[in-house]
């Protein structure tokens, strides 16, 4: 018994000094897909789902988060990321992710982005900031910075 205790207690003080990289791998966030816009009185939801390969031995849980959003180079303010997402072990799926934010905010850009649209540029939806993840106790928080070029329709739904 008083062994038992002495691994773990040893365990315990010393997981906190190993390297995280030879535990975690980063997540690959691959693709978005199903991009959809939703309004409702207080909030602007986007939704999509986004193909992310875990090449992890164990599952990650998304926690939510905070992320700035932008529009064809137009700020769109901070957008959060309110539910958990489990991804799966060393998989690669689609999950859907729905980011809350002010109307407001959207309809500021929405309006600039319009001379990106006439001008035949591409608009870039991008998402960066920290994303808040973990496993079972272990937290970590990684760098998010995606771009995905939205379609003519798909920028409209903002509207």
């Amino acid at each position: 018994m008083m062994t038992r205790i002495l691994i773990f207690s040893s365990f315990l003080a010393f997981s906190p000094l190993a390297k995280a990289g030879f535990f975690y791998k980063d997540l690959e966030f691959k693709s978005m897909e199903n991009f959809s816009v939703e309004r409702t009185d207080e909030d602007l939801i986007v939704r999509f789902d986004y193909v992310i390969n875990n090449p992890n031995w164990y599952g990650i849980v998304i926690k939510p988060s905070s992320l700035f959003l932008s529009i064809a180079g137009s700020d769109c303010g901070w957008v959060r990321i309110e539910d958990k997402i489990k991804i799966k072990r060393k998989s690669e799926g689609a999950y859907p992710f729905a980011l809350k934010g002010d109307p407001g905010d959207f309809v500021k850009s929405a309006f600039s982005s319009v001379m990106y649209l006439l001008s035949g540029k591409p608009i870039d939806f991008n998402m960066n900031g920290k994303m808040k993840a973990g496993v079972g106790i272990f937290r970590i928080k990684f760098q998010l910075d995606y771009t995905y070029e939205l379609t003519f329709d798909e920028f409209m739904s903002f509207f």
